[in-house]
């Protein structure tokens, strides 16, 4: 009799620690398992955030600039002031400075992934625009229709008109539009070459609203 109670007692007793070992292995299983799950998703996040990088609105922070002044040209030129009846009251010659771009925040960009193995960062540059007209006060140079124009506060009428003299002669100027658009490029490349040494399968495709492609 003692001896089978110390054998059911020893029985018991391994059972006891079957059962805890047997919890003991399933915390750890679990804790393993959760480790592992932790990292896969982890892994997967950043294989994720990888594949993600290359995104629109990553790029537009990239290229966020105010305006971008991309040409700068000195330009002289005649302008014909008027009086209210339509009549010449002097010419005046004059210099000024021209600087064209465009405004970056009304830049597009898309990001093509349709095919593997040839992904594409499609920039859309904006209209170019005259930024800044700078007429310098002391190139102005005045001839007169009559005596009675040459007045104290003539330099008030002159720069105005000097002015829309010359945005109206740029608007005009298809090649000075065209170099800003181009050096526009240029500084888009720069800026998105550190992202395409990263990305490799990535290329960048700049194009104008009005269709010229910049490769």
């Amino acid at each position: 009799m003692g001896t089978d109670n110390g054998t059911e007692h020893n029985r018991r007793f391994i059972r006891r620690g079957m059962v805890k070992f047997t919890i003991f292995m399933s915390v750890v299983i679990l804790i393993a398992l959760f480790v592992i799950v932790r990292q896969l998703l982890k892994d997967s996040d950043a294989e994720k955030e990888k594949t993600t990088a290359v995104t629109s609105s990553r790029l537009e922070k990239v290229l966020q600039i105010s305006e971008l002044s991309t040409y700068k040209v000195t330009y002289n030129g005649v302008a014909a002031v008027k009086n209210e009846d339509d009549k010449l009251l002097y010419n005046v010659a004059y210099e000024a400075k021209i600087s064209v771009g465009l405004d970056m925040e009304k830049i597009k960009v898309e990001v093509d992934e349709s095919e593997e193995e040839n992904k594409k960062i499609i920039v859309t540059l904006p209209e170019i625009e005259i930024m800044d007209v700078d007429v310098n006060p002391g190139s102005l140079d005045y001839i007169f229709e009559k005596k009675s124009a040459d007045t104290d506060d003539v330099s008030m009428t002159a720069f105005p008109a000097c002015r829309a003299d010359v945005e109206e002669e740029c608007k005009t100027n298809d090649v000075l539009f065209e170099l800003a658009r181009e050096n526009a490029a240029n500084t888009i490349k720069a800026l998105v070459k550190p992202l395409l040494e990263q990305y490799e399968e990535y290329s960048l495709e700049i194009v104008s609203e009005g269709g010229s492609s910049y490769e």
